[in-house]
């Protein structure tokens, strides 16, 4: 199982986590350079990242939770890099593929209350717990990853007017 195999190797999944953590702002700086088919290939990306959020939040957990409310009770909740890096990705992709930093911002952190809520609702059938901590931590990584994003998009649009012309992905937009 996925989550015995990270509890008997967090060390090394957490050093997996961050790399590929960097190879994913590469490749955004890659993608917002590459105008508009850039764009699209980072809005495939990012509607695959959503997928695995929905997989990874909504499936049926097998373990029989008792009945309980949602618990709210703030406990570390940037602790777990794993639930920060689940919204940090998508967010990250979509901020370079439309460009809007503010609605990615906000969807991303209803979307995440909105996974919260459906858990709650289906705890019955898929034993999983609506936990405010999640919240936080999915709310941090979209933030983070809408930060990174903003900062990728300035530093490819500044060498693009170093280099004498306007951005790529600038220029799609026109």
């Amino acid at each position: 199982m996925l989550s015995t195999f990270i509890a008997e190797n967090y060390a090394i999944v957490r050093i997996v986590v961050v790399l590929a953590g960097i190879a994913c702002v590469v490749l955004a700086g890659v993608l917002a350079r590459a105008g508009a088919k850039g764009r699209r290939i980072a809005l495939v990306i990012a509607g695959l990242a959503t997928l695995v959020i929905i997989l990874l939040t909504l499936t049926p957990h097998g373990k029989q939770l008792p009945a309980a409310d949602c618990f709210l009770e703030v406990d570390d909740p940037l602790g777990d890099i794993f639930n920060v890096a689940l919204f940090l990705l998508p967010a990250l992709f979509i901020v370079v593929a439309v460009r809007k930093p503010v609605l990615v911002l906000l969807g991303g952190i209803l979307f995440s209350a909105g996974i919260e809520v459906v858990q709650q609702l289906l705890r019955p059938v898929l034993s999983r717990a609506c936990d405010i901590n999640d919240w936080i931590a999915n709310s941090t990584g979209a933030a983070a990853g809408v930060a990174i994003a903003v900062v990728v998009i300035a530093v490819v649009d500044r060498l693009a007017k170093r280099r004498g012309g306007a951005s790529d992905a600038r220029e799609s937009d026109a």
